[in-house]
């Protein structure tokens, strides 16, 4: 067997157990720290969102909320956000103390039983008051070293090329693993399946995408049950970034004043 022989089969061999080492320019860690990074620019803001709910037999509901955030110093950042609709909800909290991604309480404010409730660490993937999202949709960034991620293709999405990266837990999570296609350069999930075993049991998409503040912004999508046909579409009505919000803002008492 001559040399160029030998060589070829060394590197089919090497190639064989290394098939994605040179596939794509990032790996599926390093493209969840863009999207990682991207989240935490975008913890200072003012949003105002409205949620509608559709049921199965298509009857829907409605409900605005406004949503502040605070980055502090090194990974802590701190969210409030407050239901404004419908009357039944209005003044409804939610509220994060992240002292970083790995450590955070989280507290939900009833005005009508004039009562906050801490949020069990193991409730952050349950309903976000009704909806089809979860607390943790709504509580910022999460830590990069609970997942591992794996890059399995790319694959355009209303025009933009996507990573589509697989994401699985390390730590306890309502889902198995879950899919999201990343589109490039810009870092947003464009669309996310979450499994339990081998079946997709919620799944979002997020869209019309604008640069505010220099901040790529979705906003307008969906999350929907597969379990349920029960879907929440949200529009982001306003955003502001850059807000530098004093630390009061972020307190239970706050929580209170904001649900009165």
């Amino acid at each position: 067997m001559n040399k160029t022989i030998r060589f070829c089969i060394a590197v089919f061999a090497l190639a064989a157990f290394h098939p994605m080492s040179s596939a794509y320019a990032l790996s599926g860690r390093q493209v969840y720290e863009k999207v990682h990074a991207l989240m935490t620019w975008a913890l200072d803001h003012e949003m105002k969102v409205t949620l509608v709910l559709f049921d199965k037999d298509a009857g829907t509901r409605t409900r605005t909320l406004v949503s502040y955030g605070k980055k502090g110093g090194g990974d802590a950042y701190q969210v409030l956000a407050v239901f404004r609709t419908p009357p039944d909800l209005k003044g409804v909290g939610f509220l994060v103390h992240a002292r970083s991604f790995a450590d955070r309480d989280l507290w939900a404010y009833f005005p009508a039983f004039n009562r906050i409730r801490r949020i069990p660490t193991n409730s952050e993937d349950d309903s976000f008051f009704g909806t089809d999202f979860s607390y943790d949709d709504f509580g910022g960034p999460s830590n990069l070293d609970d997942y591992s991620f794996h890059i399995l293709r790319e694959e355009p999405i209303d025009g933009k090329s996507c990573y589509v990266v697989e994401v699985t837990p390390k730590i306890h999570r309502k889902f198995t693993k879950y899919v999201a296609w990343v589109a490039k350069d810009i870092w947003i999930q464009m669309k996310v399946e979450y499994y339990q075993g081998d079946r997709v049991y919620r799944e979002g998409s997020f869209s019309d995408i604008r640069t505010v503040q220099s901040i790529p912004t979705s906003f307008k999508g969906y999350m929907k049950s597969m379990k349920t046909g029960h879907k929440t579409e949200y529009r982001l009505d306003s955003v502001q970034y850059q807000t530098n919000f004093p630390d009061a803002m972020f307190t239970q008492m706050s929580l209170e004043r904001q649900g009165q």
